[in-house]
């Protein structure tokens, strides 16, 4: 699952969950499901900030190299 699609279905969960009609163990499983779409949504985060620090500091490397040229 993408990340925009965790969100989206995450969004669906809020949505479900504010309905005070929905039953207790409903409620549980859908909060089970976000919590993983939360974690699973975490780790994509983690790895898109990884990739972007790892390329700043690559273009920063190859500014400092370009100067001492």
């Amino acid at each position: 699952m993408s990340f925009e699609e965790a969100i989206k279905r995450l969004e669906e969960i809020v949505k479900r969950l504010e309905d005070p009609e929905i039953p207790l163990e409903e409620s549980l499983k859908l909060f089970e499901e976000g919590s993983v779409l939360v974690k699973q949504c975490e780790k994509i985060l983690d790895k898109a900030e990884l990739r972007i620090k790892l390329l700043t500091e690559t273009e920063v490397e190859g500014d400092l190299k370009d100067e001492d040229e």
